[in-house]
């Protein structure tokens, strides 16, 4: 091989091999930044469709909504976050009067450095009224406390409890329960209030 090939083929080697390191490079997270976690009920969303008969629904039953205000602290800040896993652990007060934790994953997508964004999950009617005793009606007065932790490549890079410092949670076995708001009624509403979902909903 001559010197010119040699020469180009160096070249060619050094350009694609910058594009690799350049295609390889990850976006650093520092920290998430949890700075509001609120609780509230919520009715499952009556919504009108055209071309079918309406249905009465006498009594829209109650749905727990937890929402986190958050920002993504990361580098470089002109990069999405391309997945944040947010584990979500909420307590409740059951009718015998223990307590019982119910947990569930998210996984928000495409999550902008810098900016005020927000995630919400929910515990349905029945799985409410399975531990209160009350299928018709849920009072916040029954939640005990509400912790979320966000991971980035499995490390943990922030949280928030409502009950302060300390890992409650792992002292009352967590069981399935919490589910993602695309995994809701609540699916199409608020649409830019929300970071984007996994299209699997985890």
């Amino acid at each position: 091989m001559s010197t010119k090939q040699l020469s180009a083929v160096a070249v060619f080697a050094a350009v694609f091999g910058l594009v690799g390191l350049a295609n390889g490079q990850q976006v650093q997270v520092k920290k998430v930044d949890v700075k509001k976690v609120e609780v509230k009920v919520q009715k499952t969303p009556n919504f009108q469709a055209g071309d079918v008969d309406g249905k009465k629904v006498p009594n829209p039953r109650d749905w727990l909504e937890v929402e986190v205000e958050f920002e993504a602290d990361a580098a470089p800040r002109d990069e999405v976050v391309p997945t944040l896993l947010f584990r979500y652990y909420v307590a409740i007060q059951d009718k015998d009067g223990n307590t019982k934790v119910l947990t569930g994953d998210v996984n928000h997508i495409n999550v902008i450095p810098g900016e005020e964004m927000y995630s919400a999950v929910y515990v349905a009617p029945a799985t409410l009224g399975k531990i209160t005793g009350d299928f018709r009606r849920f009072s916040e007065g029954a939640i005990k406390s509400v912790a979320v932790e966000v991971f980035y490549n499995g490390v943990s890079v922030g949280g928030e409890s409502t009950a302060g410092s300390g890992r409650w949670w792992e002292q009352l076995n967590p069981e399935p329960g919490v589910l993602a708001k695309n995994k809701t009624p609540f699916a199409i509403l608020w649409l830019d209030r929300y970071a984007d979902i996994q299209a699997d909903g985890r």
